[in-house]
């Protein structure tokens, strides 16, 4: 504090007059239209150039994660596409085809889940269609973009319930787009956003990012229906076959509307394979 007043008093003419300089410099600019519009317009460039330097460091040291969010984003941009291409393929098997005079195959209802839970090994939803809606046990459901929900396992007049994927009793046959290596869709109760893919040979090219869907194995589900996309690459203990975290493409946390297909040729082609069975 000494040093301090030291100082005043060895530089007070000068502290005195930059302060009568302020002063008059505040009066000119208060009482003359002119330099306060100068005054105001340096001002202003002053500050844009400094915000633009501070803006543009910022922008450096952020360069990394926006490009995370990118390759994020662009991930995500490639798995609408191949639901889009998923919903057209299924719009085409659904529509009568009078050249070839193919019968139509599948039928699709739109409902609602009323209820569902996401905290249980044995998860379910409820919708709020049921027999008298043209839903029946074994019609698969699927969302508003296509990926697989799970089963319908009981309907009444008005209401059915389904089997989701996140239900530890729920195994799906499902297979790596590109390379068409099929293993099993297993949920393993701990994120209700990801399951396992097993029984995929070491041998196998599988990457992250790749596309999961239905290989058509099943007797419910046909070929190509969108599962989700490879999250983590790992090896299973046992060796000979990779563990494949799936992450899910519905979100069973917030999904709502549900399409169930029914398959026109189901019974028919049941029908056929259980008596070749029989030989």
């Amino acid at each position: 504090m000494r040093n301090f007043f030291y100082f005043i008093a060895r530089h007070y003419t000068t502290i005195f007059f930059i302060f009568l300089e302020a002063i008059c410099f505040a009066l000119v600019i208060s009482f003359n239209d002119y330099q306060q519009a100068k005054y105001v317009s340096s001002a202003n460039i002053v500050v844009s150039s400094v915000y633009e330097a501070e803006q543009g460091v910022a922008d450096y040291f952020l360069l990394a994660d926006r490009n995370k969010i990118l390759a994020r984003e662009n991930n995500a941009l490639q798995n609408q596409l191949d639901m889009l291409h998923q919903q057209l393929r299924l719009m085409r098997n659904a529509t009568f085809n009078a050249k070839d005079t193919l019968p139509q195959r599948y039928v699709y209802r739109e409902a609602k889940v009323i209820k569902s839970t996401t905290n249980k090994e044995h998860n379910y939803l409820t919708i709020d269609r049921g027999t008298q809606g043209g839903v029946k046990e074994n019609m698969i459901a699927i969302d508003q973009h296509g990926g697989v929900v799970g089963l319908v396992t009981a309907a009444t007049n008005n209401f059915a319930t389904i089997l989701p994927i996140i239900n530890t009793s729920f195994r799906l046959s499902s297979k790596l787009k590109k390379t068409n290596f099929r293993g099993q869709l297993v949920w393993d109760a701990i994120f209700d956003d990801e399951a396992e893919l097993i029984d995929i040979p070491e041998h196998a090219t599988v990457n992250q990012g790749d596309s999961v869907v239905t290989s058509g194995s099943s007797d419910f589900f046909p070929e190509g229906l969108y599962v989700g996309t490879i999250s983590k690459v790992n090896m299973d203990r046992n060796g000979g076959f990779y563990d494949l975290t799936v992450k899910l493409a519905v979100d069973f946390a917030s999904v709502y509307d549900v399409y169930i297909v029914e398959d026109l040729l189901a019974k028919e082609q049941q029908e056929l394979e259980s008596g070749n069975n029989q030989e």
